[in-house]
């Protein structure tokens, strides 16, 4: 298996990110019933309509846990996920290696995870 920004011919992998804290920064109402300004809400209503959208709540089938390379531990987390995928997939596992190999202290914009 390849990751899908490796095949795609524009570079875009399987997910993009939404960064809810920036989004309520930038665009957070203060109304009582309103989260976010309503072209927002209607852009994030309309990507969860069409199954685009995974909040990955706590608990739900699509919980997830987001690790950036410029996260000055994402090396050794990949480098784990690299060994215990090896056997099953190596083509997969070498990739995510090469994204190991970039990442964490090798990254020219690491830092503290916040």
């Amino acid at each position: 298996m390849k990751m899908d920004r490796n095949i795609n011919d524009d570079g875009l992998g399987k997910y993009a990110i939404i960064n809810l804290r920036k989004l309520n920064e930038i665009c957070g109402r203060q109304g009582t019933f309103e989260r976010w300004t309503p072209g927002v809400a209607e852009a994030l209503k309309t990507l969860e309509a069409v199954g685009a959208l995974e909040w990955g709540c706590t608990g739900s089938p699509d919980e997830f846990f987001l690790i950036k390379l410029k996260d000055r531990n994402a090396m050794h987390a990949l480098m784990a996920y690299h060994a215990s995928i090896y056997a099953d997939d190596p083509e997969f596992a070498e990739e995510v290696r090469q994204l190991a190999l970039r990442s964490g202290t090798f990254h020219p914009l690491c830092k503290r995870p916040d």
